[in-house]
């Protein structure tokens, strides 16, 4: 016994001389950490807000060292940021941290999570005149708390809590949201990410002078996804997937329901050698009813392929930087004017469109499909990319030389859009159920008798069919060759008849 409770007491002892020597050396390190952190969190945040028109930055207010623990403060500034069409938006907010060196934090130790880590972070908002309302509103509860752990080998994990937070304006205007967690696992320096979030629910009321109250309420919210940083500093590759389980909105004079469930999101993006990147991203909505009757579903699936990565980021920096000039131009009724240019910004945007369209993008509108509960429609859209000799063309030839192919094909159900003509019906109060059913079966045959009658499609089967083919100056539509100058020709003169002057 004496045996055994020697060991056991040698062993204590080590391990506090362990934890003693790591959280000494784990205070040593710690200011060269921080410092790093910051630079690298202002280098981010300068790049995420490219195109605001503002500045944000972090910076170190102080740093109180003790051997198992530090405090630092942290001040947040934000300079002129043009979020939105309204006026620029400047704040200051503090943030307290509670640093516990490692390798052995507390907060770990006391949930059994014995792995020996370097520090562990746990930070929340200040309560100052700027935060106040966010407190208040957060139940006097700090509305964001994070906890961020740092491993020797320089993997980061960060668990943060956004708390429920609830405002009620007194004019009917009120959002109840109830709370979120975001994890996210990666390496202290963005290259690579993996990250899981879920909230329960959102509800929101707005109400106003020009239009009736509006009612929103979310539920179910899911998120997660493994992103990797490129070669090029602003592109992440991986996948990252959305969901939500059921969007409820009561709108309009008569406050009717229009209730969404199964919402998704899936995105995919992967290099393809070292210079390109393609990807393809999925919408989806399982099940749509309006006012209490069922509508259908919906999907819509793109992708794109041969993305020059270098080109893509610089044209993408371009735009950003002339964000604020477009925003400016649109809040003084301007509309989408093109930015101004210099000739050397004019040449070096010809330049890589030019490196851009080299590669032979392609993009594709793989699938956008509407399901009702006896048929459903669909269209798809696929486009070839190339390097026109000279921007400076006429826009016929420019478009021949730019669109090297082009294939498309619209399928409309003729079984979908009686349904959709009964329920517009039974929303515009008809109840004769025999008259409702005439009028949708003619509806239905009507469309294939004017798709046949204007040349624009074909029938086959229970379906109104239209389809595309274009390459090398070539253009077949519905099976009927011809040059791309005279199906220009065929459809301008099928849209004057068409139209209200037709």
């Amino acid at each position: 016994m004496k045996k055994s409770v020697g060991i056991l007491s040698g062993l204590a002892v080590a391990i506090a001389v362990v934890t003693t020597a790591g959280a000494w050396y784990t205070g040593k390190q710690l200011p060269a950490e921080l410092e790093q952190s910051i630079a690298r969190g202002n280098a981010e945040l300068q790049k995420a807000l490219v195109g605001t028109g503002g500045t944000m930055t972090i910076e170190l207010v102080s740093l109180e060292q003790h051997l198992f623990t530090s405090q630092a403060q942290y001040r947040l500034k934000a300079n002129d940021l043009r979020l939105n069409e309204g006026e620029p938006v400047s704040f200051e907010v503090g943030v307290n941290d509670h640093i516990e060196h490692g390798p052995f934090p507390w907060s770990r130790v006391k949930v059994l999570k014995l792995l020996p880590v370097m520090a562990v972070s746990n930070s929340q908002l200040q309560k100052d005149d700027t935060t106040a309302p966010w407190f208040a509103a957060a139940s006097d509860k700090s509305p964001v708390v994070g906890q961020v752990t740092l491993g020797y080998g320089g993997g980061v994990q960060s668990d943060i809590q956004l708390a429920p937070v609830k405002l009620d304006e007194g004019d009917g205007n009120v959002m109840d949201f109830g709370g979120m967690q975001l994890l996210l696992k990666g390496d202290k320096e963005g290259k690579d990410l993996e990250i899981h979030g879920e909230s329960q629910r959102l509800d929101m009321t707005l109400v106003g002078d020009d239009h009736p109250p509006v009612k929103l309420q979310m539920s179910g919210f899911k998120m997660g996804g493994e992103l990797g940083k490129s070669d090029h500093d602003m592109l992440y590759l991986g996948h990252l997937d959305l969901y939500l389980a059921n969007l409820q909105a009561t709108l309009g004079p008569k406050q009717e329901v229009l209730v969404l469930k199964g919402l998704e999101q899936n995105s995919l993006s992967t290099a393809e050698g070292k210079d390109r990147v393609g990807g393809r991203v999925e919408y989806k909505v399982s099940d749509i009813t309006y006012a209490g009757r069922q509508v259908g579903s919906g999907q819509m699936v793109m992708s794109m392929k041969s993305i020059n990565m270098a080109a893509a980021q610089a044209l993408l920096e371009w735009y950003q930087s002339k964000l604020p000039e477009l925003q400016a131009a649109a809040a003084q009724g301007e509309g989408q004017m093109a930015p101004q240019m210099t000739p050397e910004e004019e040449a070096k945007v010809k330049a890589d469109l030019q490196k851009l369209l080299a590669d032979k993008p392609q993009f594709a509108l793989e699938e956008l499909s509407f399901k009702t509960a006896n048929g459903q429609s669909r269209f798809n859209l696929s486009m070839d990319f190339a390097n026109p000799t000279s921007f400076d063309l006429p826009p016929d030839q420019l478009i021949k030389q730019l669109v090297s192919r082009l294939q498309s094909k619209l399928t409309v159900s003729k079984a979908m859009v009686s349904d959709l003509t009964t329920l517009q019906a039974l929303l515009d109060g008809q109840t004769d159920a025999q008259a409702i059913a005439m009028q949708s079966s003619q509806a239905g045959e009507m469309l294939g008798v004017m798709a046949l009658q204007s040349g624009m499609a074909t029938v086959e089967g229970n379906d109104v069919v239209s389809s595309l083919n274009y390459a090398d100056g070539m253009v077949d539509f519905n099976g009927k060759k011809m040059p791309v100058e005279e199906f220009v020709m065929m459809m301008s003169a099928q849209l004057a008849v068409l139209s209200p002057q037709g």
